[in-house]
Order: C-alpha cells, then sequence, then structure tokens
C-alpha cells in the first residue's frame, strides 16, 4: 500500500497563497489515482489559530474514510493555554490521529500530545536542531521532520541536519516532501536506512506523482521501498499488520 503522509486540504483566512486560502481535496484525490497512491495523511491549511481548521479536516476525512487519516494542527502562540483541550476534542472527538505544526513544539504541545501515542508532524522551517530537545524529553513520542527540514531542499544545512538528528534520535523520522535535491535522499537513505523516511508530497501544491518518482528512482529493494513508501506511517499510526 502506497500512503502519502503530507498532503492538504481545507481554508485558511489569509488569502494570500493556496495553502493559505483553499486547497481541494478533490485534486488530490484525482492525481492520486492517476498515479497508484492508496491513501494519504491530510493536514490542515493556515498559519493561525486551528480550532475550525479541524473540525473541517476531520469532515473531509469522513467523507473519504478508507483514502484519509486526518490530523490536527495547533499554534504554539495563538492557541497557548487551549493545546489540551483542543487535542482532546481532536483525537478523542474527531477522531484525527496525529499532530501538524510549523515550528518547533512548546512544551505544552508535547505535554498535551504525548499520552495519545500519535505521530508528531514538524515542519522546523529551516531550522530542525532545536527539535532534538523535544524528541530527548519526549522519548515516547514519535517525531517527523517534514521536507528534511527544509521545503524544496532551500537550506541543505537543515537537510544535514535533519539527518543527524535521526540518526542520534530513534524516535525522529524524515519526510520526503519538498527535498527536490535528490542527493540528499540518496544520503538519507545511505545513513539511515529505509526504516526511518516517510514519503509525503506536499500536495497539491507539489504534484504526488511527481514527488512518488524520486522515491521510485532510488531503485531500491522492494521491501525498502515499501517501507517508506506506506510501511513507516502505518506504522506510527498504529496501522501495521
Amino acid at each position: 500500500m502506497i500512503v502519502d503522509a503530507h498532503i492538504h486540504a481545507g481554508h485558511g483566512d489569509e488569502l494570500t497563497a493556496s495553502w493559505s486560502t483553499f486547497e481541494d481535496i478533490e485534486v488530490s484525490l484525482r492525481r492520486m489515482d492517476q498515479v497508484g497512491i492508496d491513501r494519504a495523511v491530510v493536514l490542515p491549511i493556515g498559519l493561525g489559530s486551528f480550532v475550525e481548521a479541524n473540525e473541517e479536516t476531520a469532515e473531509i476525512v469522513s467523507r473519504y474514510p478508507d483514502r484519509l487519516y486526518g490530523f490536527a494542527k495547533v499554534h504554539q502562540e495563538y492557541d497557548r493555554g487551549r493545546v489540551k483541550d483542543m487535542l482532546k476534542r481532536a483525537f478523542d472527538g474527531l477522531g484525527l490521529r496525529g499532530l501538524k505544526l510549523h515550528g518547533t513544539p512548546n512544551r505544552e504541545i508535547m505535554d498535551a500530545v504525548a499520552p495519545y501515542k500519535v505521530p508528531v508532524l514538524c515542519d522546523p522551517l529551516g531550522e530542525p536542531m532545536p527539535l532534538r530537545y523535544a524528541a530527548q524529553e519526549y522519548p515516547e513520542v514519535q517525531i517527523v521532520i517534514a521536507h528534511f527540514g527544509s521545503f524544496l531542499s532551500r537550506n541543505q544545512k537543515a537537510h544535514l541536519e535533519s539527518i543527524w538528528l535521526a540518526k542520534h534520535y530513534p524516535n525522529i523520522y524524515l519526510d520526503t516532501s519538498g527535498v527536490c535535491l535528490h542527493e540528499w535522499l540518496e544520503r538519507a537513505v545511505e545513513e539511515l536506512g529505509s526504516e526511518r523516511i516517510i514519503f509525503g508530497s506536499d500536495g497539491p501544491g507539489l504534484h504526488c506523482g511527481v514527488e512518488l518518482a524520486r522515491i521510485k528512482v532510488l531503485n531500491l529493494p522492494p521491501d525498502q521501498e515499501d517501507l517508506i513508501l506506506g510501511g513507516n506511517i502505518l506504522r506510527l499510526l498504529g496501522e501495521e499488520g
């Protein structure tokens, strides 16, 4: 089974780009069908408070329960003081399966998410190294670094740091979405093996078929490719086997 562990859908308030305005789940599903992707993890869009966005994500997943897993999202500042209540609603009430963050999680967020045993997908915005402290303090929380730390490989130092973190902390994984310099995918497999790398596309902004091809051309043995393309994220979601 192929699972795209990083797509976006829903509405945002800023109206500055697709990722802050509207991303259409139908576009992603159509592309998934075209290239043979079975399921996907859906993330809310925007950068503000995410009370309504989490509700919308759950509604989107409810339309396609056999195709989609939904992640909640919170903001370190805008949602300060209510993260615990938001995540209780997200996981216990809405059935969402993980958490997406921009930046580094604070202790309020990690304390709130840890009891649920769900993965936390972090886009560190080019600064992955502070995630070492969250990984150290909360070894029971599985942390996935989006984009190998830097969207579109803008910051290769972030790629290097992300691989270092995954080598040193067993609860850190790397998400391949938007890693457009192929040497870093090759290096990650060489240094980490396939068990710590998770396929994602960041669709629909990036085409899932193009991002899938980046993994296919690694020419890995089938069992290793299967881990990257679905096995690893399914294990983190408790869907293994």
